[in-house]
């Protein structure tokens, strides 16, 4: 016999799986903190390729010019002021991930929660059914194989 109340519910936590459960459920593995640190990374990574492209783009467009004020520029005081003008970018690139993958954990969450308890009420379920069954085979006097293997 079919049980209405577990096929409904079979149905909504496979709907959740095949849409947004996907994404949701491959968040909600990590901790908050490892999840953003992860992430946050793999900005810094992004940022700075992001930056030695543009620095070597804008080195391409101007190279004539800077060719030309090689000998009277200073280069350790250029060098300064690169390192700082990467250090703000790529800064305020792991402080706009920070807040947008912090975010974005907390958003997941009470879905993953709610998930999470529909599973327990399918296995709830499952588990009164076996019982269930259980108790019937044992006022018949019957026994199958899978209930003595349960008990080694």
């Amino acid at each position: 016999m079919v049980n209405e109340d577990k096929v409904k519910l079979m149905t909504k936590l496979a709907i959740y799986e095949s849409t947004k459960g996907k994404k949701q459920l491959n968040i909600s593995k990590y901790y908050k903190r490892d999840y953003v640190r992860y992430n946050m990374f793999k900005t810094a990574v992004t940022a700075t390729l992001a930056f030695f492209m543009i620095l070597g783009g804008y080195i391409l467009i101007n190279a004539e010019e800077l060719l030309l004020k090689l000998n009277e520029m200073d280069l350790l005081h250029e060098a300064i002021k690169l390192g700082i003008i990467y250090a703000v970018f790529v800064i305020g690139y792991m402080v706009i991930a920070r807040l947008v993958y912090a975010r974005k954990y907390e958003k997941v969450k009470p879905d993953v929660i709610i998930y999470n308890h529909n599973l327990k009420k399918l296995k709830e379920m499952y588990d009164k059914e076996e019982k269930e069954m259980k108790e019937r085979r044992a006022g018949r006097g019957v026994t199958l194989e899978n209930d003595n293997l349960n008990n080694y």
